[in-house]
């Protein structure tokens, strides 16, 4: 029996029966025959009729006829010939329900009314057909076949080499229908028939690779074939995982590059082919990927080197439900070689005297591979050595520099045709120390001249460089006839120097140094080059030690001397002196009287056996030929102690006082004060008078009062200036009348009055003396005044006399002892 569902599936079929009635007319109006395209036609197919003439008549018209079953079916079509043809009248025809052309009739969508109608055709209305169609009706056929409990499904899975079984089913129609399997070649049942419904099995066995597709064919007398199919896909387990390096197939040992970003994609094929999840991948315990592809972030790095495994799983289920999933699982084992290029240690600086021996080494780690080749380059000439070490004996300034050294491996990464040069490269520096060498030294204007002349005003741009490891102290310099060795520049830690002079003047004539020492020079020894340079420029005054203005002492000698700096230097003529005559000055030569000594730019002037006229100004005059001349004034004066007085006189006036002059002479060029000393022989203290000198004055007086009468007086007298007492003092004696008459009554009064205004006039002016003697040659006392032998004493070897109280008595000869005195 046969569910609803079936039942709605099943359509009904018509089936014409075609009865041929054989007819055969023979004559000179030719036959007509008439055939069908199948004997039986499914409901709501098509149905065409061929009407076929033979005969010598013209064909003009075919004429199809339905006899049917029922009257409101019966018709005729008459269809005009030849070509094109159409239908003839169309009384009442429903052209929707057929088609034709010149010999078909063909009829639509057939109903199950149909049922025995009888079609036949004639040609021209004259020649009928021998036979007839007749339509006759049958059951509907059976439903399309399907493959039990799979009828759902297009692909069925199966495991490689299992035997698996399918069944067709065909339900419906009359009669039933006929079923046949293509699979495999296998192995087909019996039909077998269960009420409506007809079944047939198929048992095969299929290998890998063997996909195909099963095909159950369904065959019924009322309507074409029908068929089911399967596809057949048939399962195996996952293949040994090999491995790919960016895509490339490799090997189970793969080499990589330090920090490469590529990938390693484990590979595996199977059906179900593995997804990229299917995969693990494990170091030791430890899984570092989930999937197919092994990365390492920001690259693979030396301790990521090792042994790793890969894992596929899959599981293979069948679609026929009774069998077990069969789950299956293969591993493969691959090294990762991880290369990488030596790496070099720090390079250290290197130090050494020159002529020293050194030896330059390239330390370093080894790379992967370990074979290293080392290549030591020095930079500033590209010589290059390839041993790990260079011993260099007996260094040269040459070796010193940067150095380069360059270690190396050859890397071969997997699935990389070319080799990887794996290198590290470091540069380093070898200082070889030495002493300091001036190599350059001058003018930027006169490169490498030594003696150089300019004119007055110019720029000199001085220059020097120096030679040396490590880097010198300079010291630019000059020496003139001045100053030796004056530095004018210094710089510490250089190779070289400038120094400028703006505008060069007659005192930058010079012999100019460079010297430079480092730590390896001793500064004594310090190596120097020197250069003259001589600057055009007329006479002027060197700034030297000298005087305009010298002092000189009759019948001494007195010298001017004077440096003046010039280029070129004065000849001996270029110097020449004069001597002012009062209105005008005078040349002076060599001779008794004056002394000329020139030599380079140095001169001096004496002047022998000095007199008073001697004392003036003088005028020297240099040249060179470069203008202007130079012109100086001197100026001879004199500082001396004065000369003494003479032509000492005295005179008596009274028994009590005396009257004592002089004749004064040159007082050595200071002023001078003339000293009186006056005592009684048998007194031991003198009595001291002073008189200043006067201006244009020559003769003078002075006046000594209370004198005792019928005495004998001695006076010493001397002149004094701030240089001394004159060389040669001079003395006398005299003797005071006696008085005879004593003087009357109102003449004593008169006497006691002027004695006594005398006394106190003497007594003003010692007390005057007193003061001025102790401001000019500090006496310690105002009063009394006691000269003794001690005060006043003379040395006959140096012709020098000391006043103990006073100033230097200076050739005071005194002739007798002198006992001390006071003055009251």
């Amino acid at each position: 029996m046969y569910d609803n569902a079936v039942m709605s599936s099943l359509h009904l079929r018509i089936t014409f029966v075609i009865v041929i009635f054989c007819r055969i007319s023979i004559g000179a109006d030719g036959s007509v025959t008439i055939s069908s395209s199948a004997a039986t036609v499914p409901e709501g197919s098509s149905l065409t009729l061929t009407c076929t003439y033979t005969g010598n008549e013209q064909m003009y018209l075919i004429n199809w006829i339905n006899n049917g079953n029922n009257s409101t079916r019966k018709y005729n079509i008459q269809i005009k010939q030849p070509e094109p043809c159409s239908i003839f009248g169309k009384p009442g025809l429903n052209e929707t329900l057929f088609t034709y052309t010149c010999l078909t009739l063909t009829i639509l969508n057939v109903k199950r009314d149909y049922q025995n109608d009888n079609f036949t055709c004639q040609a021209n209305l004259n020649i009928n057909s021998g036979n007839s169609v007749i339509v006759s009706v049958s059951d509907s056929p059976p439903n399309p076949p399907v493959i039990d409990d799979f009828n759902t499904i297009t692909d069925y899975q199966m495991i490689e080499n299992s035997t698996e079984r399918l069944t067709c089913r065909s339900t419906g129609g009359n009669p039933l229908a006929s079923l046949a399997w293509s699979c495999y070649n296998g192995i087909e049942s019996d039909p077998s028939i269960n009420g409506g419904s007809v079944s047939r099995s198929v048992q095969f066995t299929a290998r890998r690779n063997q996909d195909n597709t099963c095909t159950c064919t369904a065959t019924h007398e009322a309507g074409p074939l029908q068929q089911v199919q399967l596809d057949i896909n048939i399962m195996y387990p996952p293949s040994t995982p090999e491995f790919k390096v960016n895509g490339s197939p490799v090997g189970v040992a793969i080499s990589i590059i330090k920090d490469s970003a590529k990938t390693v994609t484990c590979h595996s094929f199977g059906k179900p082919n593995p997804s990229t999840y299917d995969f693990t991948w494990t170091k030791g315990s430890t899984v570092v990927s989930s999937n197919s592809v092994l990365s390492w972030t920001g690259g693979i790095k030396i301790q990521d080197g090792g042994s790793y495994k890969c894992t596929v799983k899959t599981t293979m289920t069948p679609s026929d439900t009774s069998k077990t999933p069969v789950t299956t699982e293969v591993t493969s084992d691959v090294t990762m070689d991880v290369l990488y290029s030596p790496r070099l240690h720090q390079l250290p600086r290197l130090s050494a005297l020159l002529g020293e021996n050194l030896t330059l080494k390239c330390e370093y780690e080894p790379g992967n591979p370990t074979e290293t080749t080392v290549v030591i380059a020095r930079l500033n000439d590209r010589i290059t050595w390839t041993e790990g070490t260079h011993f260099i004996p007996s260094l040269k300034k040459s070796d010193g520099g940067m150095y380069n050294c360059t270690v190396r491996n050859i890397m071969k990464p997997t699935g990389q045709q070319n080799e990887i040069v794996g290198e590290d490269s470091g540069i380093f520096q070898v200082n070889v120390w030495y002493i300091t060498s001036v190599t350059k030294f001058g003018l930027t204007s006169h490169l490498d001249a030594i003696n150089v002349t300019v004119d007055e005003n110019t720029t000199l741009n001085f220059y020097c460089e120096v030679d040396s490891n490590p880097n010198s102290t300079i010291i630019f310099g000059k020496s003139d006839r001045i100053q030796n060795n004056v530095t004018l520049k210094k710089t510490d830690g250089f190779l070289h120097l400038r120094f400028d002079v703006q505008q060069a003047g007659c005192l930058d004539t010079a012999s100019y140094y460079c010297r430079g020492y480092n730590n390896y020079t001793e500064i004594e020894t310090a190596p120097m080059k020197e250069m003259n340079v001589y600057v055009r420029c007329s006479p002027r005054a060197s700034g030297g030690q000298w005087e305009s203005n010298v002092t000189g002492a009759f019948g001494g000698n007195a010298t001017f001397s004077f440096d003046v700096v010039a280029y070129p230097v004065p000849n001996k003529d270029g110097y020449v002196w004069h001597k002012w005559k009062g209105t005008t000055y005078s040349q002076v030569h060599n001779s008794d009287k004056y002394t000329i000594s020139n030599a380079g730019v140095f001169t001096t002037f004496t002047i022998n056996a000095i007199e008073q006229e001697d004392f003036t100004t003088y005028l020297l005059t240099v040249s060179n030929g470069i203008s202007p001349d130079f012109n100086k004034i001197f100026n001879l004066s004199p500082q001396d102690v004065p000369q003494c007085p003479t032509d000492l006189t005295y005179s008596t006036t009274t028994s009590s006082s005396a009257t004592i002059g002089w004749i004064s002479h040159f007082n050595g060029g200071l002023k001078q004060t003339f000293i009186v000393l006056y005592k009684m022989i048998e007194s031991s203290k003198y009595l001291v008078l002073t008189a200043d000198e006067i201006d244009q004055k020559i003769q003078y007086k002075i006046l000594l009062t209370g004198l005792n009468d019928g005495s004998t007086y001695e006076v010493i007298l001397f002149s004094r200036n701030e240089k001394g007492n004159c060389k040669q003092n001079t003395s006398l004696q005299f003797d005071t009348p006696i008085r005879l008459v004593e003087p009357p009554p109102g003449a004593v009064g008169s006497i006691v009055g002027g004695t006594t205004a005398l006394i106190v006039a003497a007594i003003i002016l010692v007390i005057v003396v007193v003061m001025v003697l102790r401001r000019k040659y500090n006496i310690d006392c105002l009063c009394p005044i006691k000269l003794s032998r001690e005060d006043l004493y003379h040395d006959a070897n140096t012709d020098e006399a000391i006043d103990t109280q006073a100033a230097n008595t200076r050739g005071y000869n005194p002739t007798q002892t002198y006992e001390d005195i006071s003055i009251v």
